[in-house]
């Protein structure tokens, strides 16, 4: 079951997220950037890390907009409302907000996935993780097929062991975790 956090005067129900979970994907990528002497898989985790953040970010914005969206239309008059009139009300408001929010999400991350081909993998920690960014570029309601078959190749290799020790090949945890998160 969701958690719920207060948004404007209401309860809204977030997708299934431990608060762990959340701090880190998203605090992995400022801790390393600015840790200095970064090696180049570590910038790939950062970069990748970064990406799912942000995608996770940006989808609940993206739904919260929505959902602002339903009750606006339900008020009275909004389609006659002039765009002055529409931020005076708290929907508009916030629907604005988010829209300003999501232009500079977006941004980030069309930049993370574009610098991404070329930033190598040197570990399976690295491929893991360029395939969780994958599969969370690869929209399911666009290409349901390649979207699923993506991350269950993310899935697999994080779950992969070492044959002789047994230790876990990949080891972030929140690649496996990334592949399933806002996308319900």
């Amino acid at each position: 079951m969701g958690s719920r956090r207060k948004t404007g005067g209401k309860d809204v129900r977030l997708p299934d997220l431990t608060r762990r979970s959340v701090i880190g994907a998203a605090s992995a990528a400022p801790v390393l950037a600015n840790a200095g002497g970064e090696t180049a898989a570590d910038d790939l985790i950062v970069r990748c890390a970064s990406f799912v953040a942000i995608d996770i970010r940006t989808g609940r914005l993206v739904r919260r907009w929505g959902d602002l969206e339903g009750e606006a239309f339900k008020l009275p008059g909004w389609f006659d409302l002039s765009k002055e009139e529409q931020l005076a009300l708290p929907q508009g408001r916030e629907m604005a907000e988010i829209d300003r929010m999501l232009s500079s999400l977006f941004e980030q991350r069309e930049k993370l996935l574009a610098e991404l081909p070329g930033v190598a993998a040197n570990d399976p920690t690295g491929v893991a993780a360029k395939i969780a960014v994958a599969a969370r570029a690869v929209d399911p309601e666009d290409h349901e097929e390649a979207h699923h078959l993506i991350a269950g190749a993310a899935r697999d290799l994080a779950n992969m062991r070492c044959p002789d020790c047994h230790r876990p090949l990949v080891l972030e945890s929140w690649i496996d975790w990334s592949i399933r998160t806002g996308r319900e």
